[in-house]
């Protein structure tokens, strides 16, 4: 691996994530794990460790929400880690017994990630207990009840201190989900106002970039935290309100995409300073406006002080009502100010929702049914039940990466087991941790987690080592492993590696304080650098799936949500359907999504460790003009009218031909091979041989005219850049998409 690889792991080891530790949840998984320990030490119960187990995996699990499905979560953490330590304590005793015992039971963990990431996350953790049972076994059926027993008091007790003790407010992780949309769609907007005063190309592609999958992942994550409410509890008016506001700040999203991009075309418009200046005030109020509503939506009770809306388009159409009697220099071009009055509509549109945004949240703290903004209510939450075996079916395929993943670290888990046992390794369970701790379904994210749990484990055992040769009060030991659990589950979030530093603190500490033992601070960091060999070698052999043969398939996907939300706005438009602006904020969503899944594929691409350097400008013009694409449209079906029916058979040929460019060039990106010519949309919108003037003279609306040349001028760098991927010339084979890789 080269030096500048090495530079670039070493970074992203060290990146700290921009986000606040979580000292309440750390220190609720220090009382709920280290105390019970502690007491129990007191009594001498030999069985101790298990209350911690299941204490602090308990606590672990409560990731906030209604009651009800916080007690599910950590309930179902509880049973399964109960039963995994039950059978791990028993096949522990026999070496040829625990290998197979191993493969299936952490294989069939692993798998239940087909379930979803929740019972995923449970699979894990029960997998953990099974590994650390297996490594100390019971020497007997009844001792295997009693570390059972143990682990369910441990539980328990986590649970008692989470739902009743220590609780949590159960719409507060609801509001806090919508406050930070509003609050990043604040960030958002004040950026697109101050790039409205001039902003070049470069600036306007950099706030697509950093807004629009930041915004989408909140808003995602707001939609999950509102179902898991709605799922635990009776449909209150509380529910019903922060139900509008997420909906209010979804489309409130799509309809500022679509005002940047209107400003963004402006900045080439003749005459249009005066509108730049107006708009860039008035997006500055609502920016303003935005941060006081999170604010109040954040806020326990009632509002004290409303975000004040003294913002709107009156001072826009006053600046335009004045340009239309300049003449000269100063003359606005009829394009722009179609622009500009398109401009002033959906900043209209956005005063509208602000409006029902803040009398909806003024009236959080009434608990009574509400119909106030049910018109915007176009997405339901309510998650369709499905039969409970069919995830089971879909994913048992060689294709599936569940399937593969837990294939994986089943038989990696198994060979540290074998390893284990014939090295007669102490502490050998530290081995099998690491590798289903490390290993993940994707080589990059892999290797980075590797890198970071044996970093951060050989950071810990030498500052655990420095404390023990320093500190010999088991007293004063036992106090500071407390406050390590603390910030080992607080840190977490912030940065993985340090939260391996003061996990590895604790547990050694813990560990030599029982045991009188003090040199395991060098038997963790072995075992650590073992598993992740372990880890890495599993990953990398074992029915790999390198994410160069993955990230074309998530790229064409971006590209197919692209065409199909394309498709809808445009039969919408042209009069052929009668859907609506919820059916169109649905297609916005997958397209969303499903560009975010591609520029993920990117990024663990960039962090796979066996990636020759070549160039990837090509692959970042794609995924950088589909979400450019993806807002030309946005700002299309923000065009209400109905087009002209005088141009019906040309608009239609022009949508027909643009599903068409937008399906070659996913299949094209999929296949590896270059896509068919661009069509003439200039002959097609004009006749043969138009220019972009007679275009313009038969379209006639200069608003529909300048929409129209945006699609087609982010299709035609789309294609251009898949076309830079295709095979050399004069070759009959397709070469691989990435073959560069």
């Amino acid at each position: 691996m080269s030096t500048r690889r090495l530079i670039e792991h070493a970074k992203e080891v060290a990146r700290f994530a921009p986000v606040r530790p979580a000292v309440r949840a750390g220190f609720r998984a220090a009382i709920a794990s280290i105390l019970p320990l502690l007491v129990a030490s007191g009594f001498h119960l030999s069985e101790a460790l298990w209350l911690s187990v299941g204490g602090f995996n308990t606590s672990f699990a409560d990731k906030g929400g209604s009651y009800r499905s916080r007690a599910s979560s950590m309930g179902a953490v509880a049973l399964t880690g109960a039963l995994s330590v039950f059978v791990g304590g028993l096949a522990g005793g026999e070496p040829l017994l625990a290998i197979p015992v191993a493969l299936v039971w952490v294989t069939a963990c692993s798998y239940a990630g087909v379930y979803g990431p929740t019972a995923g996350f449970v699979g894990n953790i029960a997998a953990s207990a099974f590994v650390i049972s297996l490594g100390l076994p019971a020497s007997s059926f009844l001792e295997a009840l009693v570390r059972v027993g143990f682990l369910l008091v441990g539980a328990l007790w986590a649970m008692l201190l989470s739902l009743v003790l220590w609780p949590i407010r159960p719409y507060r992780p609801a509001r806090f989900a919508v406050g930070r949309c509003f609050r990043a769609l604040s960030d958002f907007v004040g950026e697109v106002g101050r790039l409205s005063s001039g902003g070049d190309s470069a600036a306007w592609q950099a706030l697509i970039q950093g807004h629009h999958g930041r915004m989408r992942e909140l808003l995602e994550e707001a939609r999950g935290t509102l179902a898991a409410i709605r799922r635990g509890r009776q449909e209150s008016g509380r529910g019903e309100r922060l139900l509008v506001l997420f909906q209010i700040a979804d489309t409130t999203f799509g309809t500022v995409i679509a005002l940047a991009d209107v400003m963004e075309i402006l900045s080439h418009g003749t005459g249009v300073r005066p509108v730049q200046v107006e708009v860039e005030r008035a997006l500055a109020a609502f920016s303003r406006s935005l941060q006081e509503l999170a604010r109040v939506v954040e806020t326990e009770g009632r509002a004290r002080q409303l975000p004040a809306l003294d913002w709107g388009a009156e001072a826009l159409r006053d600046v335009l009502a004045r340009a239309d009697a300049a003449e000269g220099a100063q003359a606005m071009r009829v394009v722009d100010r179609a622009q500009a009055l398109h401009a002033a509509r959906l900043l209209t549109r956005l005063r509208e929702y602000a409006g029902v945004a803040v009398e909806t949240a003024a009236s959080l703290a009434d608990d009574r049914p509400s119909s106030l903004g049910q018109a915007l209510l176009g997405i339901d939450l309510a998650e369709r039940k499905r039969p409970f075996l069919e995830p089971l079916r879909e994913n048992f395929s060689k294709d599936s990466m569940v399937l593969r993943h837990a294939l994986r670290v089943g038989v990696t888990t198994a060979i540290a087991v074998w390893l284990t046992a014939s090295l007669k390794q102490s502490h050998g369970y530290w081995i099998t941790i690491t590798v289903l701790t490390i290993m993940m379904p994707y080589t990059g994210p892999t290797f980075l987690k590797g890198l970071q749990r044996v970093v951060g484990t050989v950071v810990g055992g030498i500052l655990a080592a420095v404390v023990a040769a320093w500190l010999h009060n088991p007293h004063a030991i036992s106090v500071l492993v407390f406050f390590t659990a603390a910030i080992s589950v607080a840190v977490i979030s912030v940065n993985y590696g340090l939260y391996t530093v003061f996990l590895t603190v604790t547990f050694v500490l813990l560990a030599e304080v029982g045991s009188g033992d003090w040199s395991l601070a060098g038997v963790r960091i072995i075992n650590t650098l073992i598993g992740g060999a372990l880890a890495l070698a599993g990953t990398w052999f074992l029915w790999e799936r390198p994410e160069k043969e993955l990230f074309p398939a998530q790229l064409a996907a971006a590209l197919r949500a692209n065409r199909e939300y394309f498709r809808q706005v445009f039969s919408t438009w042209l009069g052929d359907s009668k859907g609506q602006e919820p059916t169109f904020g649905e297609a916005r969503r997958k397209v969303g999504l499903a560009t975010i899944n591609a520029e993920t594929s990117f990024q663990r691409l960039l962090s796979e460790p066996r990636r020759r350097t070549e160039p990837l400008e090509p692959l970042m013009t794609l995924l950088a003009y589909t979400r450019r694409f993806s807002a030309a449209v946005i700002a299309f079906s923000t065009h209400h009218e109905r087009g002209p029916e005088r141009l019906r058979a040309t608009l239609e040929r022009f949508a027909m031909k643009t599903e068409q460019v937008l399906e070659d060039l996913a299949g094209a990106v999929a296949q590896g091979r270059a896509p068919e010519p661009m069509p003439d949309f200039v002959g097609l919108l004009g006749g043969e041989g138009s220019t972009e003037g007679e275009v313009a003279q038969r379209v006639e609306e200069p608003l529909l005219q300048a929409q129209l040349e945006r699609v087609v001028r982010q299709l035609t760098v789309l294609h251009g850049a898949a076309s830079r991927r295709a095979p050399v010339s004069g070759t009959n084979k397709a070469q691989p998409f990435l073959q560069f890789l």
